[in-house]
């Protein structure tokens, strides 16, 4: 068990999380259309998904926590959505989409720099969103499963570098200081 599955229980419960998700949901949402095909990784419990859903004919979660997707689907099923999710990491999909999004989840993939060319193969279209650069004081719980202190504008450039990128600040997470948090929106050149 890893520990987003111990966190799943009591995920929602911290405003901060809900805020963060409202801002990713807000930023992404105008751009969808009742005919697209998303998916979300790192979907977590669903907080942005979930909320992404009734913009999009079909939702797809996927995250490597058991206990987060089996939340989702609790959501999902409870609110009658197009949305599901299923165990899997991002490098293990197959399926094509008309966008792929994620929220705080970059910064827990080892392989940053595969990333790009694997969302090549199943989309052209990408949100991404995540902390800007830090200090390695985000996660107050240990930086186990943390691989990137955050992101830099330049970092990010030069791993999506077969993209036309835009990263716009969109939020600010408080905690014992802020923390920055950008959506990268990207399109394949």
């Amino acid at each position: 068990m890893n520990r987003f599955d111990k966190d799943a229980i009591t995920w929602d419960d911290l405003p901060r999380r809900v805020n963060l998700a409202k801002a990713v949901v807000k930023n992404i949402a105008p751009y969808l259309t009742k005919n697209d095909k998303v998916l979300e990784f790192g979907c977590g419990t669903g907080l942005v998904g979930i909320n992404l859903a009734p913009f999009c004919k079909k939702l797809k979660g996927i995250d490597t926590s058991k206990k987060m997707v089996e939340k989702f689907n609790e959501k999902a099923k409870k609110l009658n959505l197009n949305a599901y999710a299923e165990v899997k990491d991002i490098f293990e999909e197959k399926e094509k989409f008309d966008y792929i999004v994620s929220s705080m989840t970059l910064h827990h993939i080892k392989d940053i720099q595969a990333l790009p060319n694997k969302l090549k193969k199943l989309t052209n279209k990408i949100f991404l969103a995540d902390l800007f650069k830090e200090d390695g004081s985000f996660h107050t719980k240990g930086n186990e499963d943390v691989f990137h202190f955050g992101f830099s504008e330049e970092e990010l450039k030069e791993y999506f570098k077969d993209w036309k990128i835009e990263i716009t600040k969109i939020h600010t997470i408080k905690k014992h200081k802020d923390f920055g948090v950008f959506l990268l929106k990207g399109t394949l050149c």
